[in-house]
């Protein structure tokens, strides 16, 4: 075959060795050519990752799992008690803090009834489809059981005589590694999170910790912890554009850092509750019998830690039982000076001013609480209590009916008012009182037989 020019570069060039054979061009050039089209044609885009989400998927079904266990084990699929919690592996400061460490784990997998583990699941489910997406599945899992593990111990440490349980910790850690992400903008090239997801992330933050604060029971100091710690692992962790190398070695670092630092937080929540354990060695000796020996003991402790509610507390409780009155007061009164948003020490406290006789001091001590808690119906009870004892019936209506107003579904407040009404001889309203009790409790006979007395001194 005949030699061809080149019309490009005009060398001659055989037609059989090129790759177009009906080229004008030599192959070389059509080589030099073909790369400049390819060089002048947009980036293909890079293929996103795939919309599945194993690892947050699995984390939902491991909690849906233990609660479902829980439920057929007998606990209540509304309101499981804190020993059935327990029992699957809550946190709890006497046994955590014993030894039982995995419980920081596992307290992580334990929800207080299905509209507890409905939020956590939903808020998990929207939060951790877009950590797993920006993180990558080992980030994304170590972020996870960090933030989550140093919540529990941030709630064992606030609240050791609390039980502890939920994923709300690991959640708000997830909440605070997407802050740092989007924040010092460590995303993917290929995902542009939206330019408001600060500011969502920044509500949902606040919104969940002033609902925490509001509603008794609910630990931020979990909330806090993970959030915390998901923050500073989410400025950690490598940009998701680093090489491949860099990103190992910084795992590598992020890992080793927060297996010293949880390790570090366990032993120093060990150390400043150390009274958690000998609480734990006290309550052994009551069990046995063995009172004058967990006396001297919750004696020794209590005077080392004066503000240790939990330990005065009991102290209390053990006065009591050995009719020291002036001592079982002071005792709770510490318990409650310590600790005064525990409802326990509350009721105790405001118990024993009654039993006591200290009917002025329950007086002012009862309002306070309401001034405090307004829809608590047990501070208008006690209240209302201490008014009756000191004989004065009318200013115990007005508490009594409060307490009625906030608590519908006890017969308690009622039958107080009822007797109330009747002592200040108001007959009328007595009657109207009891026949609303026995709307709601037709078979209560004490009601009844008010209603019958009322009636016949209407006459």
């Amino acid at each position: 075959m005949p030699l061809q020019r080149c019309v490009t570069c005009g060398k001659n060039f055989d037609p059989a060795s090129s790759a177009a054979p009906y080229s004008l061009n030599c192959p070389s050039c059509d080589q030099d050519r073909a790369q400049a089209i390819r060089a002048s044609l947009p980036p293909q885009p890079v293929a996103p990752p795939p919309t599945a989400f194993p690892l947050t998927i699995a984390l939902i079904a491991a909690c849906a799992l233990v609660f479902r266990a829980m439920v057929l084990s007998g606990a209540s699929a509304f309101n499981p008690t804190p020993d059935q919690a327990i029992k699957f592996g809550a946190d709890v400061g006497f046994l955590t803090l014993n030894g039982q460490w995995w419980r920081l784990v596992t307290s992580m997998f334990v929800h207080f009834g299905i509209i507890h583990i409905g939020l956590n699941m939903w808020c998990l489910w929207n939060l951790g489809r877009a950590a797993e997406q920006l993180l990558g599945r080992f980030s994304y899992l170590l972020a996870y059981f960090v933030s989550g593990i140093f919540g529990s111990i941030a709630s064992v440490y606030w609240h050791p005589q609390g039980v502890g349980a939920g994923a709300s910790g690991a959640i708000f850690g997830m909440a605070g590694v997407l802050v740092s992400f989007v924040y010092l903008k460590k995303t993917p090239a290929h995902l542009r999170p939206n330019s408001n997801m600060l500011g969502s992330l920044g509500t949902f933050i606040a919104y969940n910790l002033i609902f925490g604060a509001a509603i008794p029971g609910i630990s931020n100091a979990a909330h806090i912890g993970g959030l915390v710690m998901g923050l500073a692992v989410g400025a950690l962790l490598p940009n998701a554009a680093a090489p491949e190398s860099a990103r190992r070695a910084r795992l590598s670092f992020v890992t080793v850092i927060s297996v010293i630092v949880l390790a570090a937080s366990a032993f120093a929540a060990k150390q400043l509750r150390a009274g958690v354990t000998d609480l734990s060695s006290i309550q052994d000796l009551l069990k046995t019998g063995k009172t004058d020996e967990a006396l001297a003991q919750l004696e020794k402790l209590t005077a080392r830690q004066p503000d240790f509610a939990p330990a005065q507390s009991m102290l209390a409780s053990v006065y009591f039982g050995k009719s020291r009155y002036p001592e079982a007061l002071a005792a709770m009164q510490k318990a409650y000076a310590a600790d005064p948003t525990n409802i326990s020490y509350q009721q105790k406290l405001g118990s024993a001013y009654l039993n006591l006789g200290e009917y002025d001091q329950a007086i002012t001590f009862f309002q306070k609480l309401i001034t405090q808690n307004p829809k608590d119906s047990r501070a208008y009870l006690g209240l209302g209590s201490a008014y009756m004892s000191l004989k004065q019936y009318d200013a115990a209506i007005a508490p009594f009916r409060q307490a009625a107003t906030l608590d519908t579904k006890s017969a308690l407040p009622l039958h107080a008012l009822g007797q109330a009404q009747l002592r200040s001889a108001q007959y009328a309203d007595a009657q109207q009182t009891y026949r609303r009790l026995l709307a709601q409790f037709p078979n209560d006979t004490q009601a009844q037989a008010a209603l019958a007395y009322a009636t016949s001194h209407l006459r």
